[in-house]
């Protein structure tokens, strides 16, 4: 009886236990093995010589087109552009007849960690699992679907610190592929300001900075822009939010100084986020060099006298963001918008392009199309659209390996069926796309 009762309890306890053993461990195997081959791994660097050939190209700061051009690259690196480029016998050669080459394009306004999805869409339970396994992965389908759009450079306008630091390091060392990354590490706000009281991120969470004193500001600022591996700008929120909605606490004019003076002691520049008119009186009080979203809130009925005046004799960027508002506002409304970026322009001031992805159902890659047509639909060329996204973003943050096709530049590349100087609609016709000369997209075949 005894040996009957041992058999028993091995076939329904043991047997039991060691099968659920073995689908937790094979569940276990499955995950990693996604994981890894999920990562979306960068692809050799580009070694030896690649000529691409009778194409017309955007050269230069002024994007000069170039008929029949070759542009030779060597090891990732742009080292001869023109019509004249002899074309040595060992180069590998890639014929782009009828297409357009310009700069990669920059994207000057994303949150990597932020839930894609239409706008409105609330993440639920369900979704939880699949933010987790991108988070782990490095947002993998984002860096992918940038560079589906030709999107080489994104500038990370908040993201959780350690995080974004340690995905632009293993796209810099061709670990993970992606496009090159410039940097904000987390946001500087306040505990009743955007985002901690508006889309629930925690007071101690590593993507934002709460300081509470000038000194503290100072202190924080020195953490992220000095040492090895510092940040490439600074960005902090200066919003009052809308009384009829929801008021917000913005950042005390000291700390906001403090925060400011110490970046740029670190030659390190600082980009905000701002919605009223006040919140843009303290920024310029502070001395920022770049100003975020376009919203109406603070300049529906036109810019203060002598406003754009002023912004553009400082240098400040404006990115007006209007893939977001776009979703947002009537037409009126857009209008308006759309006037204060033309008396802007107007003004002589230096446009940027960002599209704010992936807030508000705008999309990682698309976003920025979306984003440069908005922005010819509100009075630029074609030409200053595309400049937008390319000289002036690599100029203002001093990113000088990319922004424009010229010798010594990084083979960071866009190819396009048609004229996107007549027709902005041509960058949605991407042929190929290059990474430090490497081709990461291939759609000729």
């Amino acid at each position: 009886m005894t040996g009957t009762r041992s058999r028993r309890l091995r076939r329904w306890v043991l047997y039991p236990l060691a099968f659920c053993v073995v689908i937790v461990l094979l569940s276990i195997a499955a995950g990693y093995a996604h994981y890894r081959l999920t990562l979306y791994k960068a692809s050799p660097r580009q070694t030896g010589r690649l000529a691409l050939t009778g194409a017309t190209v955007l050269v230069g700061p002024d994007l000069q087109p170039r008929a029949n051009a070759t542009i030779l690259i060597e090891n990732g690196v742009i080292v001869a552009v023109g019509s004249e480029v002899v074309v040595p016998q060992d180069a590998e050669r890639r014929d782009l007849a009828g297409r357009t080459v310009l700069p990669g394009l920059i994207d000057s306004h994303v949150h990597l960690q932020a839930p894609e999805g239409p706008r409105g869409k609330k993440i639920g339970p369900l979704d939880m699992p699949g933010l987790v396994a991108d988070w782990y992965r490095y947002e993998p389908g984002k860096r992918r679907n940038f560079l589906r759009s030709g999107v080489t450079t994104i500038r990370s306008m908040g993201d959780e610190n350690a995080w974004v630091h340690t995905l632009r390091n293993k796209i810099r060392t061709a670990e993970l592929e992606g496009p090159r990354m410039l940097i904000a590490g987390p946001i500087f706000t306040t505990p009743g300001g955007h985002p901690v009281a508006t889309v629930g991120i925690e007071a101690n969470s590593d993507t934002v900075r709460l300081p509470e004193n000038p000194e503290q500001a100072r202190e924080m600022v020195r953490a992220l822009a000095g040492g090895d591996d510092p940040v490439d700008l600074i960005k902090v929120v200066q919003e009052r939010g809308n009384p009829e909605r929801k008021v917000l606490e913005p950042i005390r004019l000291d700390i906001l100084t403090a925060i400011i003076d110490e970046a740029h002691r670190h030659d390190t520049k600082v980009f905000a986020h701002w919605g009223t008119l006040a919140d843009l009186d303290d920024l310029l009080a502070a001395g920022i060099d770049g100003l975020d979203h376009l919203e109406p809130r603070g300049v529906r009925e036109g810019w203060p006298p002598g406003i754009p005046e002023t912004l553009v004799q400082r240098g400040i960027t404006l990115a007006p963001t209007l893939a977001v508002t776009d979703q947002v506002f009537d037409q009126p409304i857009k209008d308006a918008i759309y006037a204060r970026v033309r008396e802007f322009r107007a003004a002589g001031g230096r446009i940027i392009a960002g599209s704010d992805a992936s807030f508000g159902g705008v999309y990682a890659g698309p976003g920025l199309i979306r984003e440069l047509e908005l922005l010819v639909a509100a009075g630029l060329t074609p030409r200053e659209a595309i400049t937008a996204a390319t000289v002036t973003p690599a100029a203002t943050l001093h990113a000088d390996a990319i922004g424009t096709i010229e010798p010594g530049k990084a083979a960071d590349l866009l190819v396009v069926t048609g004229d996107p100087l007549a027709d902005i609609t041509a960058l949605r016709h991407v042929d190929a796309v290059l990474r430090d000369g490497r081709i990461v997209v291939d759609n000729t075949n």
